[in-house]
């Protein structure tokens, strides 16, 4: 029986093998290519295949209408071989971002869904926050977690957490964010039934203290869907009368002495407070 299976996966792992070498990369890039443009967003430059059977985008620039959003050095994806031995497809994806870098495992079938691990990922090499935030940044990303497959979907956990985070110049719509430095950020994104949450990622340095909370958008819409997420503001006197001129336009906001909540809206493209 064990003999039969080792047979079965060495067939499928060559079949799958000489369809990746027959498969032209040009219907890959034509498939991304429409999936993003409903979304607004174009990826370049094409993808090429790899050594090993995979695929490969080299200094690959995620963009949208309002400038680029997402850059790598390289970005791999790859069906790993010996996983189908025991029936399982598993596909393992690799990004070097700046100095730092992503790595995911991501399994077709069986209980385990996903498996992720970053580190040392700079986010003033995200150009994401300058473009739609008009934001300048700093701080270093790491993450860790994993999500299991269930009756009803996807659930797990992905911890958070960013050292020496100080951002300024964040707009959203027509409300700016006060200008922060020294601050470390932790918490989570909690997914349950294929749904993800972050939950109540906290922001705590130099005169401040904030909390980030919401449903986070996912899927092959996730840039068009809407926003429903809140940041609590909780300012000691002496920031808030540093930045009085932004406090003063968050008034409205102001849910108790010192505290502000702050609902954020629109879509991941286009936030705004309203």
């Amino acid at each position: 029986m064990v003999r039969g299976a080792a047979i079965a996966g060495i067939v499928l792992a060559l079949f799958l093998l000489f369809s990746y070498l027959l498969f032209p990369s040009a219907k890959i890039d034509a498939i991304v290519a429409q999936v993003l443009s409903r979304q607004g967003l174009t990826l370049t430059p094409s993808v090429h295949k790899t050594f090993l059977p995979g695929l490969a985008w080299d200094n690959l620039l995620l963009s949208s209408e309002q400038g680029p959003l997402l850059s790598c050095r390289r970005l791999k994806v790859r069906a790993l071989l010996l996983p189908l031995l025991t029936g399982r497809a598993v596909i393992a994806g690799e990004a070097t971002i700046g100095t730092g870098h992503l790595n995911t495992r991501y399994a077709l079938n069986g209980k385990t869904a996903l498996d992720l691990a970053a580190d040392g990922i700079a986010l003033a090499d995200i150009p994401f926050f300058k473009s739609v935030l008009g934001a300048k940044i700093a701080g270093n990303l790491w993450s860790q977690g994993g999500l299991q497959r269930g009756a009803k979907g996807l659930s797990g956990d992905l911890k958070l957490e960013i050292k020496q985070l100080e951002f300024s110049g964040v707009k959203l719509g027509v409300f700016p964010l006060p200008d922060v430095s020294n601050l470390k950020a932790q918490g989570m994104v909690r997914v349950t039934d294929s749904k993800a949450r972050l939950e109540s990622v906290t922001l705590e340095g130099d005169g401040v203290y904030m909390r980030l909370s919401g449903d986070i958008p996912s899927g092959a819409n996730a840039a068009v869907t809407p926003l429903n997420m809140s940041l609590q503001i909780m300012p000691k006197p002496d920031f808030l009368e540093k930045q009085k001129l932004v406090f003063m336009l968050l008034a409205k906001f102001m849910t108790a002495p010192g505290i502000y909540t702050v609902p954020i809206r629109g879509t991941l493209l286009k936030p705004v407070i309203i």
